[in-house]
């Protein structure tokens, strides 16, 4: 049997296909019903795009693309959580997600488990435990991560831009 603790913090549930993902609360700012984005030519895959809110631009990002799941381009229903990540000396960054279904904010019960053992072949960096509720299992993000690989994934795709020949 795995060893498990009850977590200090409470965490954000939402649904990714027919998993179940979380983040902690402390980095969910709002979460609404998906609206138009605008979205972003040659940008990567999984950004979706832009959107407003509250006056500021938020980046979507698609984690079914990062995960590998089946994506669609039909978003009706779809929920977006709005993230903020603190940052080292700087204003914090926020990370809109999408999500197919938003769930509730509990503690967890986080077991000694390694996320490939629960079906996920990409994005296992992006995981940080392993939890259960019940007999279901819940993969924890890990913000920072995600955000640094974004941000490390937009440089190397703007350095690339940067290599093409303005003339050719």
């Amino acid at each position: 049997m795995n060893e498990s603790h009850f977590s200090a913090e409470p965490f954000f549930s939402f649904n990714l296909k027919d998993e179940m993902f979380s983040l902690p609360v402390k980095y969910v700012k709002e979460v609404f019903e998906f609206e138009t984005i605008t979205s972003i030519p040659n940008s990567l895959p999984y950004l979706k795009g832009v959107m407003n809110v509250r006056g500021g631009v938020v980046s979507i990002v698609d984690l079914r693309k990062l995960f590998g799941f089946e994506v669609s381009d039909d978003l009706t229903g779809t929920q977006v959580i709005i993230m903020e990540i603190p940052q080292k000396n700087e204003k914090p960054v926020l990370l809109g997600i999408l999500a197919d279904k938003v769930d509730i904010v509990s503690r967890l019960n986080i077991i000694q488990a390694d996320s490939k053992d629960y079906g996920i072949n990409e994005g296992q960096d992006f995981v940080k435990s392993v939890a259960r509720r019940g007999e279901s299992f819940i993969l924890i993000l890990n913000p920072e991560k995600i955000l640094s690989y974004i941000e490390a994934d937009v440089e190397k795709a703007f350095e690339e831009v940067l290599k093409k020949p303005i003339f050719s």
